[in-house]
Protein backbone atom coordinates (compact mmCIF):
# COMPACT_ATOMS: atom_id res chain seq x y z
CA UNK A 1 0.00 0.00 0.00
CA UNK A 2 1.26 3.27 -0.69
CA UNK A 3 1.76 6.17 1.79
CA UNK A 4 -0.28 9.42 1.50
CA UNK A 5 0.81 11.76 -0.79
CA UNK A 6 2.50 14.99 0.97
CA UNK A 7 -0.02 17.75 -0.08
CA UNK A 8 -3.21 15.09 1.81
CA UNK A 9 -1.35 14.91 4.89
CA UNK A 10 -0.73 18.73 5.00
CA UNK A 11 -4.66 19.59 4.24
CA UNK A 12 -5.28 16.72 7.44
CA UNK A 13 -3.09 18.75 9.34
CA UNK A 14 -4.27 22.54 9.28
CA UNK A 15 -6.93 23.49 11.51
CA UNK A 16 -10.56 23.32 11.13
CA UNK A 17 -12.07 26.40 9.71
CA UNK A 18 -13.83 28.70 12.71
CA UNK A 19 -16.81 30.96 12.09
CA UNK A 20 -16.85 33.78 14.10
CA UNK A 21 -19.75 36.58 15.41
CA UNK A 22 -21.50 38.88 13.26
CA UNK A 23 -21.28 42.61 13.53
CA UNK A 24 -25.11 42.46 14.06
CA UNK A 25 -24.96 39.28 16.80
CA UNK A 26 -22.15 41.88 18.52
CA UNK A 27 -24.57 44.52 18.82
CA UNK A 28 -27.43 42.66 19.94
CA UNK A 29 -25.88 41.18 22.60
CA UNK A 30 -24.84 44.72 23.85
CA UNK A 31 -28.01 45.78 23.71
CA UNK A 32 -28.85 43.38 25.97
CA UNK A 33 -26.63 43.88 28.36
CA UNK A 34 -26.78 47.54 28.80
CA UNK A 35 -30.46 46.98 29.29
CA UNK A 36 -29.75 44.45 31.83
CA UNK A 37 -27.30 46.89 33.77
CA UNK A 38 -29.90 49.54 33.44
CA UNK A 39 -32.20 47.66 35.18
CA UNK A 40 -29.69 46.24 38.10
CA UNK A 41 -28.60 50.41 38.24
CA UNK A 42 -32.27 51.11 38.78
CA UNK A 43 -32.80 48.84 41.22
CA UNK A 44 -29.84 50.09 43.18
CA UNK A 45 -31.17 53.54 43.03
CA UNK A 46 -34.64 52.58 44.78
CA UNK A 47 -32.93 50.30 47.51
CA UNK A 48 -30.37 53.13 47.96
CA UNK A 49 -33.13 55.78 48.14
CA UNK A 50 -35.80 53.77 50.28
CA UNK A 51 -32.76 53.16 52.57
CA UNK A 52 -32.11 56.60 53.39
CA UNK A 53 -35.63 57.30 53.44
CA UNK A 54 -35.89 54.24 55.89
CA UNK A 55 -33.07 55.59 57.96
CA UNK A 56 -34.26 59.46 57.78
CA UNK A 57 -37.90 57.89 59.03
CA UNK A 58 -36.57 55.86 62.04
CA UNK A 59 -34.06 58.94 63.31
CA UNK A 60 -37.30 60.46 63.30
CA UNK A 61 -39.34 58.50 65.61
CA UNK A 62 -36.45 57.83 68.00
CA UNK A 63 -35.77 61.66 68.19
CA UNK A 64 -39.86 62.24 68.61
CA UNK A 65 -39.97 59.48 70.83
CA UNK A 66 -36.76 60.86 72.95
CA UNK A 67 -38.75 64.64 72.90
CA UNK A 68 -41.93 63.48 74.00
CA UNK A 69 -40.13 61.18 77.22
CA UNK A 70 -38.65 64.24 77.92
CA UNK A 71 -41.91 66.80 78.08
CA UNK A 72 -43.44 63.99 80.07
CA UNK A 73 -41.23 63.72 82.78
CA UNK A 74 -42.44 67.33 83.94
CA UNK A 75 -45.93 67.31 82.42
CA UNK A 76 -46.73 64.54 84.11
CA UNK A 77 -45.62 65.96 87.54
CA UNK A 78 -46.53 69.04 87.04
CA UNK A 79 -47.42 71.48 90.18
CA UNK A 80 -46.48 68.76 92.43
CA UNK A 81 -45.13 70.67 95.74
CA UNK A 82 -43.56 67.74 97.50
CA UNK A 83 -46.67 67.02 99.90
CA UNK A 84 -48.70 63.92 99.92
CA UNK A 85 -52.12 66.05 99.73
CA UNK A 86 -51.30 69.75 99.61
CA UNK A 87 -54.55 71.89 98.58
CA UNK A 88 -54.16 74.98 97.15
CA UNK A 89 -54.83 77.06 100.53
CA UNK A 90 -52.08 74.93 102.37
CA UNK A 91 -49.43 76.68 99.37
CA UNK A 92 -48.00 79.43 100.49
CA UNK A 93 -45.21 81.83 98.92
CA UNK A 94 -43.19 83.38 101.46
CA UNK A 95 -43.10 87.34 100.35
CA UNK A 96 -41.49 86.75 97.12
CA UNK A 97 -42.65 89.17 94.32
CA UNK A 98 -44.24 88.92 91.29
CA UNK A 99 -41.10 89.25 88.91
CA UNK A 100 -40.07 85.85 89.37
CA UNK A 101 -43.50 84.70 88.52
CA UNK A 102 -44.22 82.04 86.86
CA UNK A 103 -41.46 80.16 88.35
CA UNK A 104 -43.11 80.24 92.20
CA UNK A 105 -46.10 80.13 90.91
CA UNK A 106 -46.57 76.23 92.08
CA UNK A 107 -50.31 75.97 92.93
CA UNK A 108 -51.42 79.22 91.29
CA UNK A 109 -52.44 82.82 93.21
CA UNK A 110 -49.60 83.01 95.52
CA UNK A 111 -48.64 86.71 94.79
CA UNK A 112 -48.28 86.15 90.84
CA UNK A 113 -50.35 88.64 88.71
CA UNK A 114 -50.52 85.86 86.12
CA UNK A 115 -51.43 83.40 88.93
CA UNK A 116 -52.06 80.42 86.08
CA UNK A 117 -50.25 77.98 88.42
CA UNK A 118 -47.70 75.46 87.26
CA UNK A 119 -48.90 75.29 83.83
CA UNK A 120 -48.90 78.33 81.22
CA UNK A 121 -49.34 77.51 77.84
CA UNK A 122 -48.54 80.21 74.97
CA UNK A 123 -50.18 80.36 71.43
CA UNK A 124 -47.62 80.93 68.45
CA UNK A 125 -45.30 82.85 71.26
CA UNK A 126 -42.39 82.21 72.72
CA UNK A 127 -42.28 81.59 76.54
CA UNK A 128 -40.38 84.28 78.93
CA UNK A 129 -36.80 84.47 79.19
CA UNK A 130 -36.26 83.34 75.32
CA UNK A 131 -34.85 85.79 73.06
CA UNK A 132 -36.86 86.26 69.51
CA UNK A 133 -34.32 87.86 67.00
CA UNK A 134 -35.19 85.67 63.90
CA UNK A 135 -32.30 83.46 62.12
CA UNK A 136 -30.27 83.36 65.94
CA UNK A 137 -29.36 80.50 68.00
CA UNK A 138 -31.49 79.49 69.95
CA UNK A 139 -34.24 81.98 69.81
CA UNK A 140 -37.71 80.90 69.55
CA UNK A 141 -39.03 80.40 66.11
CA UNK A 142 -42.28 81.85 64.97
CA UNK A 143 -45.59 80.30 64.76
CA UNK A 144 -45.30 77.57 67.13
CA UNK A 145 -46.33 77.31 70.41
CA UNK A 146 -44.96 76.44 73.53
CA UNK A 147 -45.28 76.15 77.33
CA UNK A 148 -43.84 76.37 80.82
CA UNK A 149 -44.50 73.82 83.47
CA UNK A 150 -43.31 74.47 87.37
CA UNK A 151 -42.72 71.66 89.68
CA UNK A 152 -40.41 70.54 92.56
CA UNK A 153 -37.21 68.71 91.51
CA UNK A 154 -38.10 65.25 92.73
CA UNK A 155 -34.01 63.55 92.03
CA UNK A 156 -32.80 65.41 95.28
CA UNK A 157 -34.66 65.77 98.69
CA UNK A 158 -32.51 67.25 101.73
CA UNK A 159 -33.69 65.69 104.72
CA UNK A 160 -34.25 67.94 107.69
CA UNK A 161 -33.10 67.54 111.22
CA UNK A 162 -34.67 70.23 112.96
CA UNK A 163 -35.86 73.61 111.99
CA UNK A 164 -35.87 77.62 113.09
CA UNK A 165 -39.37 78.97 112.57
CA UNK A 166 -38.75 81.91 110.52
CA UNK A 167 -35.44 81.82 110.23
CA UNK A 168 -33.86 78.71 108.13
CA UNK A 169 -33.57 74.79 108.00
CA UNK A 170 -30.91 72.20 109.28
CA UNK A 171 -30.13 69.61 106.83
CA UNK A 172 -29.24 65.94 108.28
CA UNK A 173 -26.72 65.29 106.25
CA UNK A 174 -25.09 68.48 103.72
CA UNK A 175 -24.60 66.70 100.08
CA UNK A 176 -21.27 66.50 98.45
CA UNK A 177 -22.91 67.64 95.27
CA UNK A 178 -25.92 69.91 94.38
CA UNK A 179 -25.73 71.79 97.64
CA UNK A 180 -28.32 74.63 97.93
CA UNK A 181 -26.99 78.14 97.14
CA UNK A 182 -28.15 81.79 98.09
CA UNK A 183 -31.00 82.63 95.57
CA UNK A 184 -32.21 79.68 94.69
CA UNK A 185 -36.04 79.03 95.02
CA UNK A 186 -36.87 75.80 97.30
CA UNK A 187 -39.61 74.17 98.73
CA UNK A 188 -40.43 73.38 102.35
CA UNK A 189 -42.98 70.31 102.83
CA UNK A 190 -44.39 68.47 105.29
CA UNK A 191 -47.33 65.95 104.45
CA UNK A 192 -50.09 67.93 104.11
CA UNK A 193 -48.42 71.56 103.62
CA UNK A 194 -45.77 73.10 101.33
CA UNK A 195 -43.91 76.74 101.20
CA UNK A 196 -42.08 78.38 98.77
CA UNK A 197 -39.02 80.31 99.75
CA UNK A 198 -36.13 82.21 98.39
CA UNK A 199 -32.43 81.31 100.07
CA UNK A 200 -30.76 84.01 102.03
CA UNK A 201 -27.90 82.52 102.97
CA UNK A 202 -26.62 78.76 103.60
CA UNK A 203 -24.61 77.38 106.05
CA UNK A 204 -22.88 75.42 104.61
CA UNK A 205 -21.09 72.21 105.36
CA UNK A 206 -20.36 73.27 108.99
CA UNK A 207 -24.07 74.25 109.77
CA UNK A 208 -25.98 72.93 107.29
CA UNK A 209 -28.29 75.37 107.60
CA UNK A 210 -30.39 77.01 104.80
CA UNK A 211 -31.68 80.58 106.27
CA UNK A 212 -34.66 82.59 104.27
CA UNK A 213 -35.84 86.26 105.44
CA UNK A 214 -39.88 87.07 106.02
CA UNK A 215 -41.46 86.80 109.13
CA UNK A 216 -44.75 87.27 107.82
CA UNK A 217 -47.90 84.55 107.69
CA UNK A 218 -46.34 82.55 104.38
CA UNK A 219 -43.12 82.04 106.00
CA UNK A 220 -42.29 78.34 106.27
CA UNK A 221 -42.67 77.83 110.10
CA UNK A 222 -45.36 80.13 111.54
CA UNK A 223 -48.20 78.73 113.14
CA UNK A 224 -50.55 80.98 110.44
CA UNK A 225 -48.99 79.22 107.76
CA UNK A 226 -50.34 75.81 108.78
CA UNK A 227 -47.17 74.29 108.17
CA UNK A 228 -46.20 74.54 112.21
CA UNK A 229 -42.96 72.96 113.55
CA UNK A 230 -42.18 69.26 113.06
CA UNK A 231 -40.33 67.09 115.26
CA UNK A 232 -37.10 65.59 115.25
CA UNK A 233 -37.63 62.98 112.39
CA UNK A 234 -35.54 63.10 108.94
CA UNK A 235 -38.53 62.35 107.57
CA UNK A 236 -41.32 64.51 108.96
CA UNK A 237 -40.35 67.59 106.43
CA UNK A 238 -38.06 68.22 103.84
CA UNK A 239 -36.66 70.53 101.23
CA UNK A 240 -37.26 70.28 97.27
CA UNK A 241 -35.70 72.61 94.47
CA UNK A 242 -38.31 74.59 92.59
CA UNK A 243 -38.32 73.52 88.91
CA UNK A 244 -39.74 75.67 86.59
CA UNK A 245 -39.14 74.38 82.46
CA UNK A 246 -40.31 76.04 78.98
CA UNK A 247 -40.28 73.86 75.92
CA UNK A 248 -40.30 75.83 73.06
CA UNK A 249 -39.08 75.78 69.09
CA UNK A 250 -35.53 77.42 68.33
CA UNK A 251 -32.85 77.38 65.89
CA UNK A 252 -29.91 75.83 66.72
CA UNK A 253 -26.50 76.78 65.66
CA UNK A 254 -25.96 74.90 62.39
CA UNK A 255 -29.33 76.73 61.18
CA UNK A 256 -31.61 73.35 62.04
CA UNK A 257 -34.93 73.66 63.86
CA UNK A 258 -34.93 72.47 67.07
CA UNK A 259 -36.38 71.81 70.60
CA UNK A 260 -35.44 73.33 72.91
CA UNK A 261 -35.85 73.46 76.91
CA UNK A 262 -35.29 76.74 78.89
CA UNK A 263 -34.44 75.64 82.46
CA UNK A 264 -35.54 78.83 84.58
CA UNK A 265 -33.88 80.86 87.05
CA UNK A 266 -33.83 83.98 88.85
CA UNK A 267 -31.65 87.06 88.68
CA UNK A 268 -31.20 90.21 90.25
CA UNK A 269 -31.42 93.13 88.06
CA UNK A 270 -31.37 97.02 89.90
CA UNK A 271 -32.60 95.41 93.16
CA UNK A 272 -35.59 93.61 91.42
CA UNK A 273 -35.19 89.47 91.36
CA UNK A 274 -36.47 88.79 87.79
CA UNK A 275 -37.01 85.36 85.61
CA UNK A 276 -34.14 84.07 83.34
CA UNK A 277 -33.38 80.52 81.91
CA UNK A 278 -30.73 78.67 79.78
CA UNK A 279 -31.43 76.97 76.99
CA UNK A 280 -30.59 73.56 75.88
CA UNK A 281 -31.41 72.06 72.24
CA UNK A 282 -33.02 68.82 72.99
CA UNK A 283 -33.42 67.21 69.42
CA UNK A 284 -32.94 68.51 66.45
CA UNK A 285 -35.62 68.24 63.05
CA UNK A 286 -38.26 69.64 65.13
CA UNK A 287 -39.74 72.37 62.85
CA UNK A 288 -43.18 72.96 64.22
CA UNK A 289 -44.97 72.30 67.89
CA UNK A 290 -48.47 72.98 67.99
CA UNK A 291 -50.50 72.23 71.34
CA UNK A 292 -53.84 71.99 72.65
CA UNK A 293 -54.92 71.42 75.98
CA UNK A 294 -57.84 68.98 77.40
CA UNK A 295 -60.27 71.42 79.43
CA UNK A 296 -62.79 69.78 81.93
CA UNK A 297 -65.36 71.99 81.65
CA UNK A 298 -68.26 69.88 83.86
CA UNK A 299 -69.74 71.06 87.14
CA UNK A 300 -67.92 70.39 90.63
CA UNK A 301 -68.18 66.95 92.01
CA UNK A 302 -67.69 67.33 95.51
CA UNK A 303 -65.60 63.90 95.61
CA UNK A 304 -62.59 65.76 93.94
CA UNK A 305 -62.48 68.43 96.01
CA UNK A 306 -60.31 70.95 95.95
CA UNK A 307 -60.17 69.90 92.39
CA UNK A 308 -62.08 71.31 90.68
CA UNK A 309 -64.70 69.36 87.64
CA UNK A 310 -65.75 65.83 87.41
CA UNK A 311 -61.97 64.52 86.23
CA UNK A 312 -62.71 63.82 82.79
CA UNK A 313 -61.51 66.15 79.72
CA UNK A 314 -64.54 67.73 77.63
CA UNK A 315 -62.54 69.29 74.85
CA UNK A 316 -59.29 70.13 73.56
CA UNK A 317 -58.64 74.28 73.31
CA UNK A 318 -55.96 76.02 72.06
CA UNK A 319 -54.23 78.37 74.11
CA UNK A 320 -55.76 81.21 73.11
CA UNK A 321 -58.82 79.50 74.27
CA UNK A 322 -57.89 78.18 77.48
CA UNK A 323 -57.17 82.56 77.85
CA UNK A 324 -60.53 83.13 77.07
CA UNK A 325 -62.29 80.17 78.95
CA UNK A 326 -64.35 79.88 76.01
CA UNK A 327 -64.56 78.09 72.64
CA UNK A 328 -67.73 77.43 70.52
CA UNK A 329 -70.30 78.88 72.47
CA UNK A 330 -68.84 76.39 75.92
CA UNK A 331 -67.41 78.36 78.06
CA UNK A 332 -65.37 77.71 81.75
CA UNK A 333 -66.55 79.61 84.86
CA UNK A 334 -63.66 80.59 87.05
CA UNK A 335 -65.16 79.63 89.92
CA UNK A 336 -65.31 76.01 88.80
CA UNK A 337 -61.51 76.09 88.00
CA UNK A 338 -60.55 78.57 91.26
CA UNK A 339 -62.47 79.12 94.61
CA UNK A 340 -61.18 82.64 94.46
CA UNK A 341 -62.48 82.91 91.12
CA UNK A 342 -59.60 84.98 89.56
CA UNK A 343 -59.46 85.89 85.82
CA UNK A 344 -56.89 83.85 85.28
CA UNK A 345 -57.81 80.70 86.65
CA UNK A 346 -58.51 78.37 83.55
CA UNK A 347 -55.31 76.87 83.72
CA UNK A 348 -56.23 75.00 86.47
CA UNK A 349 -59.40 73.36 84.37
CA UNK A 350 -56.34 71.85 82.28
CA UNK A 351 -56.12 67.57 82.84
CA UNK A 352 -54.20 66.85 79.64
CA UNK A 353 -52.09 67.99 77.57
CA UNK A 354 -51.90 66.99 73.30
CA UNK A 355 -48.45 67.55 71.57
CA UNK A 356 -48.18 67.83 67.60
CA UNK A 357 -44.19 67.94 66.79
CA UNK A 358 -43.55 67.87 62.69
CA UNK A 359 -40.04 66.38 62.12
CA UNK A 360 -37.91 67.78 58.80
CA UNK A 361 -34.94 65.72 57.87
CA UNK A 362 -31.93 67.59 57.24
CA UNK A 363 -30.72 69.76 54.54
CA UNK A 364 -28.02 66.91 53.35
CA UNK A 365 -31.18 64.30 53.83
CA UNK A 366 -33.15 65.20 50.94
CA UNK A 367 -34.94 61.99 50.64
CA UNK A 368 -38.72 64.02 49.71
CA UNK A 369 -40.74 63.73 46.58
CA UNK A 370 -42.20 67.26 46.52
CA UNK A 371 -41.49 70.53 46.70
CA UNK A 372 -37.86 71.03 48.50
CA UNK A 373 -37.41 67.41 48.71
CA UNK A 374 -36.94 67.17 52.64
CA UNK A 375 -39.18 64.52 54.62
CA UNK A 376 -41.72 65.64 56.59
CA UNK A 377 -43.87 63.58 59.76
CA UNK A 378 -46.39 64.89 62.32
CA UNK A 379 -46.42 62.90 65.45
CA UNK A 380 -48.93 63.48 68.41
CA UNK A 381 -48.82 62.10 71.83
CA UNK A 382 -51.60 63.09 74.81
CA UNK A 383 -50.06 63.31 78.10
CA UNK A 384 -51.96 63.35 81.38
CA UNK A 385 -51.51 65.35 84.56
CA UNK A 386 -51.58 62.99 87.22
CA UNK A 387 -52.01 65.67 90.27
CA UNK A 388 -55.51 66.53 88.51
CA UNK A 389 -56.63 63.33 87.70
Amino acid sequence: MSAPSSIHSLLLSLPARRKGFSLIELMVAMTIGLILLAGLFYIYLNASQSSRFQGVLTQMQTNTRYGFELMSVDIRMLGFTGSQDANPANVVNMELSSPLCPLIDIFGNKNCVDGAGPLIGYENTNPPGVCTTANTSPCYRTNTDSLTVVRVDTNNKYALSTQTPGTSFTLSTWPASGAPTVGEVFVAADYTHAAVFQVTAIGGSSTKTVSYSGTGTASPGNSSSSLGTFGGGTNAMGLYRLSGVSYYIGQNPVGEPALYRVQLGQSVVSSTPTVNGTSEELVQGVENMQITYGVDTSADVAARNPLPGDGNVDDYWTAAEVNAGAKGGVSIQSAICDPAGSATAFWKCVLSIRIQLTLVSGQNEKVGATGDRLLRKTFTNTIAIRNRL
